[in-house]
């Protein structure tokens, strides 16, 4: 693909899938996309601007490579653990049992059902919200559904989880209604639409390490915006606060960062 090329295809995916490809790292982005496009090596890009426009099945392939969905109960089996003893306990402490989460580019559930289950071993589920998101709905149908997940999504859950939490059949998992039930899964794209205000703890995990600086300093900006005065930023093992994003949050301990007190953020 030439530059005008790669700029109609740019457009072409903005007006179909509401994503804006130019928010990600350019050279990481362009590979990805040649080999996806070389597929169609015959046809110019007018051409595979209508085969996408007119092939629903093509349409949500082409979403799936983009917005790259993979996930497990406890990722990152350590951090959950500092999530349910140190920094969930804080927060309900000082909320008085009632918190409000969010878990943003949610895949397919795994993360806001393993927070689902931790406020339910801390008997915090009934007086506690978790909405979760995603760009993709075809990922947020499976989530919806609560399954089913397979034994490498579950490989961080302990027995004693899988008995509490889940149903099994033919050696599938799906979470009990207890725990579905605490979950409102929204399609939200994290670039352009407006987010809720005043939640204790945001999740946006392994999301971040595809964009460009320009775009993760608006984005923590915004998520800024949406915590509570004191509330959590809870990123991913490989993604790091950039520009003003330093000034915005203090680290409270692995990959927690608390909402920082009277930070002037640009209009």
């Amino acid at each position: 693909m030439n530059d005008t090329e790669y700029e109609q295809l740019r457009q072409c995916i903005r007006q179909l899938l509401r994503i804006d490809i130019a928010a990600y790292k350019p050279a990481q982005m362009r590979r990805r996309l040649d080999t996806y496009v070389a597929r169609y090596a015959s046809e110019s890009p007018a051409k595979f601007f209508e085969h996408l426009s007119a092939n629903e099945e093509a349409l949500e392939e082409l979403r799936n490579m983009l917005t790259i969905n993979v996930s497990e109960f406890f990722r990152d089996a350590q951090q959950f653990t500092l999530l349910e003893k140190q920094i969930l306990p804080e927060l309900l402490r000082r909320r008085q049992g009632t918190l409000n989460l969010w878990s943003a580019a949610c895949s397919h559930g795994e993360e806001p059902y393993s927070m689902a289950m931790i406020l339910r071993e801390l008997g915090a589920s009934h007086r506690s919200k978790i909405v979760a998101t995603d760009i993709d709905r075809e990922v947020l149908a499976r989530a919806k559904a609560a399954g089913p997940y397979h034994a490498g999504e579950m490989r961080n859950v302990s027995p004693e989880r899988l008995r509490a939490h889940f149903t099994e059949f033919g050696g599938v998992y799906n979470v009990v209604e207890a725990i579905r039930s605490r979950v409102t899964f929204r399609e939200i794209n994290l670039l352009e639409d407006r987010f809720e205000r005043n939640f204790d703890l945001i999740a946006c995990r392994n999301v971040m390490i595809y964009f460009s600086d320009e775009t993760k300093q608006r984005l923590f900006q915004r998520l800024y915006e949406s915590l509570a005065p004191g509330g959590v930023l809870f990123l991913g093992g490989a993604e790091a606060l950039v520009g003003s994003g330093r000034e915005m949050f203090d680290r409270i301990d692995g990959n927690f960062y608390r909402k920082s007190k009277d930070v002037a953020l640009a209009a």
